[in-house]
């Protein structure tokens, strides 16, 4: 059948969001986006028209939203995002990562979802030995990691249950356009290019030999669509992808 699938993606408004948006949409899919504008902008909004305001951690309005879109695909990139904040900021990194996620999850289940792409986060492995590896247990060190491996868990487990399809992956230190330079808890390319155009100096912790990966907007994006739609990737077995371009 070449009916393409209603996908629906969350944090819409948000940095990655919006760029999956702008090129799902530009491949002819029917795309559907939800934020609630904690940390998007509406000006990262392409289609005004099929944006819907929704704070997920409203299980009432967002059974109503899903109940009446039934959505075929989900990208899940709504997300408290603030790793570093989130032991001073607990209720907020579960509300709006965990519960926020089962809010969505179960009525998706219900009104016939087939495949959920989880963006989860770096944050699961803790501090294992780098370089991370798919097969590495998650050891989470902190609330927003634990919320993160505990949707991933989830994800699997219900996916066994309900039978639909899944992908989860970890982005890496993704930058690029549209990202939020004021945003101090993620991303040091932005914090540094922030303190450089207001000509103060940036902090490196450590001894300055630390080495780390980035990978830019437009490398992350089409491989993030591939996973969607490559059959080797789907199925029950856990697939992450690591981003690792110098």
């Amino acid at each position: 059948s070449d009916r393409k699938p209603k996908i629906l993606i969350t944090g819409s408004a948000g940095f990655m969001g919006s760029h999956l948006y702008d090129q799902l949409f530009g491949m002819g899919y029917q795309v559907y986006g939800v934020d609630d504008l904690s940390g998007g902008f509406m000006r990262n909004v392409s289609q005004k028209r099929f944006f819907t305001k929704l704070d997920l951690r409203d299980r009432a309005r967002t059974a109503v939203y899903i109940e009446k879109l039934k959505p075929e695909i989900i990208f899940h990139l709504a997300a408290d995002a603030t790793e570093g904040r989130s032991q001073f900021t607990p209720f907020s990194a579960l509300d709006r990562n965990l519960a926020a996620y089962m809010n969505l999850l179960v009525p998706a289940i219900k009104n016939g979802m087939k495949k959920m792409i989880l963006t989860s986060s770096m944050s699961v492995y803790g501090a294992q030995q780098v370089p991370f590896e798919e097969k590495m247990e998650p050891l989470p060190e902190d609330i927003y990691g634990i919320s993160k491996a505990a949707m991933e868990r989830i994800t699997r487990v219900m996916a066994n249950v309900y039978g639909f399809k899944y992908v989860i992956i970890r982005p890496h230190n993704v930058y690029g356009p549209r990202q939020n330079l004021s945003d101090p808890y993620r991303n040091v390319v932005g914090i540094f290019i922030n303190r450089l155009l207001q000509g103060k100096n940036f902090y490196i912790y450590g001894d300055g030999k630390q080495k780390s990966a980035f990978s830019y907007i437009d490398a992350v994006i089409p491989a993030m669509i591939n996973a969607t739609f490559n059959k080797n990737v789907e199925g029950s077995s856990l697939c992450t992808f690591l981003f690792y371009y110098n």
